[in-house]
Protein backbone atom coordinates (compact mmCIF):
# COMPACT_ATOMS: atom_id res chain seq x y z
CA UNK A 1 0.00 0.00 0.00
CA UNK A 2 1.03 3.06 -1.31
CA UNK A 3 1.89 5.64 2.02
CA UNK A 4 0.42 9.40 2.13
CA UNK A 5 2.32 12.63 1.37
CA UNK A 6 2.18 15.56 3.13
CA UNK A 7 3.05 18.93 3.10
CA UNK A 8 3.09 19.16 -0.77
CA UNK A 9 0.53 21.63 -1.31
CA UNK A 10 1.64 25.53 -1.42
CA UNK A 11 0.18 27.56 2.15
CA UNK A 12 1.66 30.97 1.78
CA UNK A 13 2.17 33.70 -0.42
CA UNK A 14 4.60 36.43 -1.02
CA UNK A 15 5.17 39.30 -3.72
CA UNK A 16 8.34 38.78 -5.84
CA UNK A 17 10.34 42.33 -5.38
CA UNK A 18 11.70 42.96 -8.55
CA UNK A 19 8.43 41.99 -10.64
CA UNK A 20 5.71 42.35 -7.89
CA UNK A 21 4.07 39.55 -9.28
CA UNK A 22 2.22 37.26 -6.41
CA UNK A 23 3.37 33.61 -6.22
CA UNK A 24 2.60 30.49 -3.39
CA UNK A 25 5.13 28.91 -1.86
CA UNK A 26 5.41 25.89 1.09
CA UNK A 27 7.69 25.63 3.70
CA UNK A 28 10.76 23.12 2.48
CA UNK A 29 10.34 19.77 3.86
CA UNK A 30 13.13 17.27 5.88
CA UNK A 31 14.89 16.40 2.39
CA UNK A 32 15.32 19.75 1.14
CA UNK A 33 16.08 20.62 4.65
CA UNK A 34 19.09 17.69 4.56
CA UNK A 35 20.48 19.24 1.57
CA UNK A 36 20.64 22.53 2.78
CA UNK A 37 22.16 21.34 6.11
CA UNK A 38 24.90 19.00 4.10
CA UNK A 39 25.88 22.48 1.81
CA UNK A 40 26.04 24.99 4.86
CA UNK A 41 28.69 22.70 6.39
CA UNK A 42 30.33 22.12 3.09
CA UNK A 43 31.63 25.89 3.70
CA UNK A 44 31.60 25.31 -0.41
CA UNK A 45 29.66 28.41 -1.91
CA UNK A 46 28.24 26.78 -5.11
CA UNK A 47 27.32 24.11 -3.40
CA UNK A 48 25.46 26.15 -1.18
CA UNK A 49 24.04 28.65 -3.60
CA UNK A 50 23.09 25.94 -5.61
CA UNK A 51 20.67 23.95 -2.97
CA UNK A 52 19.59 27.26 -2.14
CA UNK A 53 18.31 27.64 -5.67
CA UNK A 54 16.96 23.99 -5.48
CA UNK A 55 14.94 24.73 -2.67
CA UNK A 56 13.25 27.89 -4.07
CA UNK A 57 12.57 26.16 -7.32
CA UNK A 58 10.65 23.55 -5.33
CA UNK A 59 8.74 24.95 -2.66
CA UNK A 60 7.71 27.98 -5.36
CA UNK A 61 4.63 26.84 -7.40
CA UNK A 62 4.65 28.33 -11.19
CA UNK A 63 8.03 30.58 -11.03
CA UNK A 64 10.77 29.99 -13.65
CA UNK A 65 13.53 31.41 -10.99
CA UNK A 66 15.80 31.26 -13.48
CA UNK A 67 14.46 34.64 -14.69
CA UNK A 68 14.11 36.19 -11.00
CA UNK A 69 17.16 38.16 -9.83
CA UNK A 70 19.87 37.39 -6.74
CA UNK A 71 18.16 39.67 -4.56
CA UNK A 72 14.54 38.11 -5.52
CA UNK A 73 15.69 34.30 -4.49
CA UNK A 74 17.31 36.11 -1.28
CA UNK A 75 14.17 37.26 -0.41
CA UNK A 76 11.96 34.62 -1.53
CA UNK A 77 14.39 32.11 0.91
CA UNK A 78 14.14 34.16 3.63
CA UNK A 79 10.80 33.62 3.67
CA UNK A 80 10.40 30.04 2.95
CA UNK A 81 13.31 29.56 5.90
CA UNK A 82 10.78 32.04 8.25
CA UNK A 83 8.22 29.25 7.04
CA UNK A 84 10.01 26.20 7.81
CA UNK A 85 11.92 26.66 10.90
CA UNK A 86 10.84 29.85 12.00
CA UNK A 87 11.20 33.38 11.65
CA UNK A 88 13.44 34.27 14.68
CA UNK A 89 17.04 34.51 14.44
CA UNK A 90 20.00 34.00 17.14
CA UNK A 91 23.29 36.22 15.49
CA UNK A 92 26.03 36.87 18.01
CA UNK A 93 27.47 40.94 17.70
CA UNK A 94 31.37 41.03 18.76
CA UNK A 95 31.54 44.56 20.67
CA UNK A 96 34.44 45.95 19.01
CA UNK A 97 35.10 47.72 22.06
CA UNK A 98 35.62 44.79 24.85
CA UNK A 99 35.41 41.63 22.33
CA UNK A 100 32.54 40.53 24.49
CA UNK A 101 30.35 38.26 22.71
CA UNK A 102 26.40 39.72 22.73
CA UNK A 103 23.72 37.45 21.09
CA UNK A 104 20.76 39.36 19.42
CA UNK A 105 17.75 38.16 17.49
CA UNK A 106 16.10 39.13 13.89
CA UNK A 107 12.29 38.43 12.81
CA UNK A 108 13.26 38.00 9.64
CA UNK A 109 9.32 39.47 9.17
CA UNK A 110 10.98 42.87 9.53
CA UNK A 111 14.05 42.26 6.79
CA UNK A 112 13.34 44.65 3.68
CA UNK A 113 14.56 44.80 0.12
CA UNK A 114 15.55 48.14 -0.88
CA UNK A 115 14.34 49.54 -3.60
CA UNK A 116 15.82 49.98 -7.16
CA UNK A 117 15.29 49.49 -10.64
CA UNK A 118 15.45 46.20 -11.66
CA UNK A 119 16.75 47.08 -15.58
CA UNK A 120 17.33 50.31 -17.24
CA UNK A 121 18.96 51.73 -20.69
CA UNK A 122 22.25 53.58 -20.50
CA UNK A 123 23.16 55.66 -23.24
CA UNK A 124 26.51 56.29 -23.95
CA UNK A 125 26.60 58.28 -27.09
CA UNK A 126 23.44 59.08 -29.51
CA UNK A 127 24.14 56.13 -31.11
CA UNK A 128 25.05 53.52 -28.49
CA UNK A 129 22.96 52.63 -25.50
CA UNK A 130 23.66 49.34 -23.08
CA UNK A 131 20.40 47.74 -21.59
CA UNK A 132 21.45 46.62 -17.98
CA UNK A 133 19.62 44.42 -15.70
CA UNK A 134 20.82 42.49 -12.45
CA UNK A 135 21.72 39.04 -12.68
CA UNK A 136 20.50 36.08 -11.21
CA UNK A 137 22.08 33.35 -9.03
CA UNK A 138 22.74 30.99 -12.18
CA UNK A 139 24.64 34.02 -14.13
CA UNK A 140 26.68 34.35 -11.15
CA UNK A 141 27.10 30.39 -10.83
CA UNK A 142 28.89 31.21 -14.30
CA UNK A 143 30.98 32.95 -13.03
CA UNK A 144 34.31 32.21 -10.87
CA UNK A 145 35.25 35.56 -10.44
CA UNK A 146 31.91 36.85 -9.47
CA UNK A 147 31.25 33.28 -7.44
CA UNK A 148 34.25 33.47 -5.32
CA UNK A 149 34.87 37.23 -4.76
CA UNK A 150 39.44 36.28 -4.96
CA UNK A 151 39.54 40.04 -6.32
CA UNK A 152 37.46 42.40 -5.81
CA UNK A 153 38.30 44.88 -8.78
CA UNK A 154 38.02 42.00 -11.10
CA UNK A 155 34.85 40.39 -9.81
CA UNK A 156 33.00 43.67 -10.17
CA UNK A 157 34.28 44.29 -13.77
CA UNK A 158 32.77 40.45 -14.37
CA UNK A 159 29.40 41.42 -12.48
CA UNK A 160 29.49 44.62 -14.69
CA UNK A 161 29.59 42.50 -17.88
CA UNK A 162 27.16 40.27 -16.02
CA UNK A 163 24.42 43.00 -15.65
CA UNK A 164 25.18 44.05 -19.62
CA UNK A 165 22.71 42.31 -21.44
CA UNK A 166 22.52 44.06 -24.83
CA UNK A 167 24.06 46.97 -26.81
CA UNK A 168 21.97 49.03 -28.64
CA UNK A 169 22.55 50.61 -31.73
CA UNK A 170 20.11 52.45 -33.98
CA UNK A 171 19.64 49.60 -36.37
CA UNK A 172 20.75 46.69 -34.14
CA UNK A 173 20.09 44.94 -30.62
CA UNK A 174 22.86 42.97 -29.88
CA UNK A 175 22.86 40.07 -27.12
CA UNK A 176 25.90 40.41 -25.10
CA UNK A 177 25.14 36.36 -23.55
CA UNK A 178 25.82 35.52 -27.89
CA UNK A 179 28.88 37.03 -27.95
CA UNK A 180 32.69 35.94 -27.04
CA UNK A 181 33.95 37.37 -23.44
CA UNK A 182 36.83 39.25 -25.55
CA UNK A 183 35.01 41.28 -27.75
CA UNK A 184 32.56 42.17 -24.58
CA UNK A 185 35.91 43.12 -22.59
CA UNK A 186 36.98 45.20 -25.60
CA UNK A 187 33.75 46.84 -25.57
CA UNK A 188 34.32 47.75 -21.89
CA UNK A 189 37.77 48.65 -22.26
CA UNK A 190 37.10 51.26 -24.99
CA UNK A 191 34.35 53.01 -22.83
CA UNK A 192 35.33 56.77 -21.36
CA UNK A 193 35.52 56.78 -17.60
CA UNK A 194 32.33 58.28 -17.49
CA UNK A 195 30.85 56.11 -19.83
CA UNK A 196 31.62 52.95 -17.82
CA UNK A 197 30.73 54.98 -14.24
CA UNK A 198 26.81 55.43 -16.03
CA UNK A 199 26.63 51.38 -15.77
CA UNK A 200 28.38 50.93 -12.99
CA UNK A 201 26.39 53.37 -10.97
CA UNK A 202 23.81 50.78 -11.76
CA UNK A 203 25.43 47.80 -11.16
CA UNK A 204 26.10 49.19 -7.19
CA UNK A 205 22.88 50.04 -6.62
CA UNK A 206 21.11 46.72 -6.84
CA UNK A 207 18.75 46.22 -4.41
CA UNK A 208 19.46 43.67 -1.56
CA UNK A 209 17.87 42.54 1.20
CA UNK A 210 18.97 44.77 4.39
CA UNK A 211 18.23 45.02 7.95
CA UNK A 212 20.00 47.79 10.67
CA UNK A 213 20.25 46.33 13.59
CA UNK A 214 21.38 48.22 17.13
CA UNK A 215 22.07 47.19 20.74
CA UNK A 216 24.50 47.61 23.58
CA UNK A 217 27.25 45.44 24.94
CA UNK A 218 25.85 43.77 27.93
CA UNK A 219 29.47 43.99 29.01
CA UNK A 220 30.54 47.37 28.53
CA UNK A 221 27.66 49.23 27.35
CA UNK A 222 29.36 50.28 24.13
CA UNK A 223 26.64 50.71 20.94
CA UNK A 224 26.61 47.94 18.55
CA UNK A 225 25.38 48.66 15.10
CA UNK A 226 25.08 46.46 12.29
CA UNK A 227 24.26 46.63 8.54
CA UNK A 228 23.19 43.36 7.45
CA UNK A 229 23.04 43.00 3.45
CA UNK A 230 22.43 40.03 1.32
CA UNK A 231 21.39 36.43 2.54
CA UNK A 232 24.96 35.65 3.07
CA UNK A 233 24.08 37.90 6.79
CA UNK A 234 21.32 36.39 7.81
CA UNK A 235 22.31 32.61 7.88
Amino acid sequence: MALPKLNEAPKYELTVPSTQKKVKFRPFLVKEQKVLLIAHESKDRRQMLNSMLDTVKACVEGEDIDNLTTYDIDYIFTNIRGKSVGEKVEMIFKCEECDHENPYEINLDDVEVSKGESEKVVKLTDDISVKVKYPGYRNILSNDKVLNMTSAGEAFIDLTMLCMESIMTNDQNILLKDEPREEVEKFIESMSAQQFQAISDFVQKMPSMTYQAETKCTNCESDIKRTLQGVDDFF
